[in-house]
């Protein structure tokens, strides 16, 4: 009987934790209720500077989710949509010239033969260029146009990959790490507040409306209620503080452009050797077309 007794205690004694839990949850989720319905008496209101800095740190979570969302499709992989596309016109342009089926055939084996090239869409315009030329015959005009345009486009793409990689290490990963981190621990600590303002409340009804043999007891409980607000208040102001002062964003944003620089920078001056040439090859077969046309 002694050992029954015993036990009954130690799984009391474990539970107690479990239930104080459960019990600030139905407080809580009661008060919630009555304010709802309109009953529920005063509410505590929140500091100003408080409901100032959840504007301040909602703007800042709102547009560090977005930029890292938009960032995020950015440099990812061409869309299904895009690539399609290309694929599309790439086979039925050298179905065209080299006749029907057989060169469509050829080109899905081309592309089946290359899956582990980065998917880009320059990759994709230097691949359709360059067997297109091939088919067109290096000698005609078109044809070495084409193989100039397929090969710039190639090292274009290797450096569109090359951009991709920078900006999801540098700049969507860590974003990713403030939203998971700072944000969610200052987003936890907002539902605190919440909870305890509803505690609070929940503790000044129950004070109003208590017997005088409960008076100072339930005193006791409005008095502790506010303790809980008003630390959670503040570790939530601190964490919310943290996430709209921190750098980090801004560290992050600068090597988002930084990539982006490096990229047009090399894109733009391997089509700036290029554009000449293409326009070279222009008129010179405009000044041969006119001639013969005569």
């Amino acid at each position: 009987m002694d050992s029954f007794t015993k036990f009954t205690q130690s799984v009391s004694t474990g539970w107690t934790p479990f239930a104080d839990k459960v019990g600030r949850g139905f407080t809580q989720y009661r008060q919630m209720a009555s304010e709802a319905l309109g009953s529920g008496g005063e509410v505590t209101g929140l500091p100003g500077d408080y409901v100032q800095l959840e504007k301040r740190f909602d703007a800042v979570r709102q547009a560090t989710a977005t930029l890292a969302k938009l960032a995020k499709a950015y440099a990812g992989p061409a869309t299904p949509f895009d690539m399609q596309a290309l694929q599309t016109q790439f086979s039925s342009l050298t179905s065209r010239i080299s006749g029907g089926r057989q060169a469509e055939g050829r080109a899905d084996q081309q592309q089946q033969q290359r899956p582990d090239e980065p998917a880009t869409v320059q990759h994709e315009l230097a691949r359709a260029a360059l067997d297109v030329s091939e088919r067109v015959g290096l000698e005609e005009p078109l044809g070495a146009a084409l193989f100039k345009f397929g090969s710039i486009e190639d090292k274009v793409g290797a450096l569109k990959a090359a951009q991709d990689r920078a900006v999801q290490a540098r700049f969507v990963a860590p974003m990713a790490a403030i939203l998971e981190t700072g944000v969610a621990l200052a987003q936890n600590a907002r539902k605190d507040v919440a909870a305890a303002r509803l505690t609070l409340d929940a503790a000044k009804a129950a004070f109003k409306g208590a017997r005088a043999d409960r008076a100072d007891a339930a005193r006791r409980d409005v008095e502790a209620a506010e303790d809980r607000f008003i630390t959670a208040i503040e570790e939530a102001m601190r964490l919310m503080k943290a996430t709209v002062e921190s750098p980090e964003p801004l560290a992050c944003l600068s090597e988002f452009v930084a990539a982006q620089l490096a990229f047009h920078k090399e894109a733009a001056a391997l089509l700036g050797d290029l554009a000449p040439e293409i326009a070279e090859i222009h008129v010179t077969q405009e000044a041969l077309y006119r001639h013969d046309a005569k």
